[in-house]
């Protein structure tokens, strides 16, 4: 008898709540279209990025990636309500009418969550081992998350031991992505290379780093690039500007100069670290809370004349939390501001470079971080639908430690 799928349905408006919904009515599939693959979630994990996703799920279409399957029973089938999110991860291809992707490979990409198989059409790349979605309803999507990773059958040999390689790949393999193009080509070695910048703006040269949310994995991601794989233009220091619940963590990684704590005055750790004030700070907020960032960034231009402020990621928050509380800090003047924005910046390097070129850097790039890893990070493997729901449930209830990792194998 099959397996009948489960899938995770959200509250899109209060989004930690979720569901595990079984589809018995789905089954039999349908007969795949041509030029298409049926595939399946094997491996997935969960981070913050899952929630951002939901957070900006309506402005950027991310509920659209994986619709409500038409099978799906009361109340969970009205999508004006509920919604599927979407994960980084493996899945199996368990059919296929797309001659060069074999029945029994695997893709590496944007997946739903879930035990439903997922059918789409497909074309082939421009570099090899890769495949572009064509599907109608995916064109909305950003190129970033149209694009697939072919890999061979062998890799069910990763899968089943659970190896940390593959946990990385879901874990960290796209947030790597993001730290790439912007050691690369908004931040590079030569800043009159910048694909977005000004030379003056996409110089690191001396300057002095402060990272909030230390900790994620594309504030992790950059600063081992800086730290790693630059040869020049590099910054003087780089702090992690970290909460309590991710300082000691953050510490461990052994990635930054110092570790101060988000509490402190701006003002004296800059101070007391020598900073000359001719040159550059640049503070990175990787999705620090409480808008401490911009807190910082106001102090310290208060007696600092050339401050940057990156934006990169957002807060996580309840969302079934009212905004009563007090109103996020207003941008200081004459912060020089600049926006990441992970799609538009590949986009720009691969027309800069060429797309051969550019994915070998990236891939290249990844393998050295895939091989050393982050010190101090744990993996931790859970297995089945169960798992990621009690996963995602943790995340809302905020017991997710700084250095754990959660991936899942269906």
């Amino acid at each position: 008898m099959a397996e009948v799928p489960v899938i995770q349905i959200l509250d899109k408006k209060n989004y930690f709540k979720q569901a595990l919904v079984p589809l018995p009515y789905a089954l039999p599939l349908p007969p795949l279209k041509e030029s298409s693959l049926r595939i399946r979630t094997e491996v997935l994990c969960l981070t913050s990025n899952n929630f951002t996703y939901c957070k900006l799920g309506d402005l950027l279409h991310w509920w659209d990636v994986h619709p409500i399957p038409p099978s799906t029973p009361a109340p969970y089938n009205d999508a004006s309500t509920y919604g599927r999110i979407n994960c980084w991860g493996y899945a199996k291809v368990i059919e296929s009418t797309f001659e060069s992707v074999q029945k029994g490979s695997y893709v590496w990409g944007y997946l739903p969550i879930g035990t439903l198989p997922l059918d789409f059409q497909v074309k082939a790349g421009n570099v090899p081992g890769q495949i572009i979605v064509t599907e109608p309803y995916r064109q909305q999507q950003l190129p970033l998350y149209n694009r697939y990773l072919i890999f061979p059958e062998t890799l069910s040999k990763e899968i089943d031991a659970k190896a940390d390689a593959i946990a990385y790949d879901a874990l960290a393999r796209v947030m790597h992505l993001t730290g790439y193009v912007m050691t690369n080509f908004m931040f590079p070695e030569d800043p009159a290379q910048s694909v977005n910048l000004n030379p003056e703006q996409a110089d690191l040269t001396d300057t002095t780093i402060i990272n909030f949310a230390p900790g994620s994995k594309v504030g992790l991601s950059f600063t081992y690039l800086l730290r790693n794989q630059r040869k020049t233009a590099k910054p003087r220091r780089i702090l992690g500007a970290a909460s309590e619940y991710s300082r000691a963590f953050v510490q461990t990684t052994g990635l930054y100069d110092e570790v101060v704590a988000t509490s402190a005055d701006p003002l004296d750790v800059l101070s007391r670290l020598s900073t000359p004030k001719d040159k550059k700070v640049v503070i990175y907020d990787f999705g620090g809370r409480g808008g401490v960032a911009w807190k910082w960034a106001a102090a310290i231009k208060t007696a600092y004349p050339h401050v940057q402020f990156v934006v990169v990621g957002a807060e996580v928050s309840d969302p079934g939390v009212g905004a009563d509380g007090p109103p996020p800090p207003q941008r200081p003047d004459g912060v020089d501001v600049a926006q990441v924005m992970a799609d538009s910046l590949q986009n720009a390097a691969i027309k800069k470079v060429g797309e051969r070129e550019y994915f070998e850097g990236l891939n290249a790039s990844w393998e050295g971080l895939r091989k050393e890893g982050f010190k101090g990070f744990k993996v931790k493997w859970g297995e089945g639908m169960e798992a990621v729901k009690e996963g995602w449930d943790r995340f809302a209830r905020n017991e997710v430690q700084a250095d754990e990792g959660l991936v899942f194998k269906l």
